[in-house]
């Protein structure tokens, strides 16, 4: 769900944007992208986020539960940061808490998710399901010549994040599932 490049008139997605927005920015519609007067995470209602609707919600979860019934593990990717300690609240999908209550309960499959959109980077372990959460560093935000990027390893134990430029470089252990990995 978001306004961006969606149809005023015929999207069905433009329009739920404009109510969620509507409902939660007093800025909008005059100052669509202003988090003014918002406090903590409310400050996510701005028009350049967006959210995850219910056929998309649907979609994960049928794909996390494919994934356990294959003793698979995964590694989610959404441009938009999933948990707000990753990231600014002004960066946050908009039903962050409801996605977020997906993966939790998925823990034993998901090994990380990864991100972009808040440019500066960010990282947190979520304390619940030991899940990790980062958001990648953008490459628009290094100065010529610095080229930012990352590379991930993924090995039977842990996922090395190996970062160039701007991009830090980590490693993250997969403790918190129960299989192994299948490499």
């Amino acid at each position: 769900l978001c306004l961006l490049d969606r149809c005023p008139d015929s999207s069905h997605k433009r329009h739920r944007a404009h109510e969620i927005l509507s409902a939660n920015n007093h800025n909008y519609p005059h100052e669509e992208n202003s988090p003014e007067g918002l406090e903590g995470t409310n400050r996510r209602f701005v028009a350049f986020n967006g959210g995850i609707d219910e056929p998309q919600l649907e979609w994960l979860r049928c794909s996390l539960e494919m994934a356990r019934e294959n003793e698979e593990k995964v590694i989610v990717f959404s441009h938009q940061p999933i948990h707000p300690d990753s990231t600014w609240p002004t960066c946050l999908v908009w039903n962050y808490d409801e996605v977020l209550d997906i993966l939790r309960s998925y823990k034993d499959v998901i090994i990380a998710s990864f991100s972009g959109h808040a440019h500066k980077g960010g990282y947190v372990r979520d304390e619940e399901s030991g899940i990790h959460f980062r958001s990648v560093e953008a490459i628009l935000e290094s100065s010529p010549p610095i080229k930012t990027y990352a590379m991930v390893d993924v090995f039977e134990d842990k996922l090395v994040i190996r970062g160039e430029g701007d991009c830090l470089s980590d490693v993250y252990d997969i403790d918190h599932t129960k299989m192994k990995l299948k490499v």
